[in-house]
């Protein structure tokens, strides 16, 4: 399966941050893989710049790891933990009665003011 090596960025135009330096704007459109051969790479591009403020170049960036949001590292530590969403012997559901809720009231109709 051919890796991903580098991301494809351009600049679409620049911005003040809060310390008042300009900057550039930068868009990921696409990632560059390499052949599991290492023989060949190939561009995928998943979108592509418009408009006066593009230069028509495009750079290629080292992917930079993922950050986790804490939702994630919460499961992902659950997992680890050996914890298996539904491996309860009844299927993940507890406490379940077989009553079916207001199903004395079929077909009565209620009064409301």
């Amino acid at each position: 399966m051919p890796k991903k090596i580098f991301d494809a960025v351009a600049s679409v135009g620049e911005y003040t941050d809060r310390n008042g330096q300009t900057k550039k704007r930068y868009v990921n459109i696409g990632a560059v893989f390499e052949s599991d051969d290492g023989k060949y790479m190939s561009l995928k591009l998943e979108s592509i710049p418009v408009g006066p403020l593009w230069s028509g170049w495009i750079s290629f960036f080292e992917p930079k790891p993922k950050e986790q949001s804490p939702s994630q590292q919460a499961h992902n530590e659950a997992k680890s933990n050996g914890y298996q969403p539904g491996s309860t012997k009844d299927g993940g559901f507890q406490d379940m009665s077989d009553e079916i809720p207001f199903a004395g009231m079929r077909g009565k109709m209620l009064n409301c003011i």
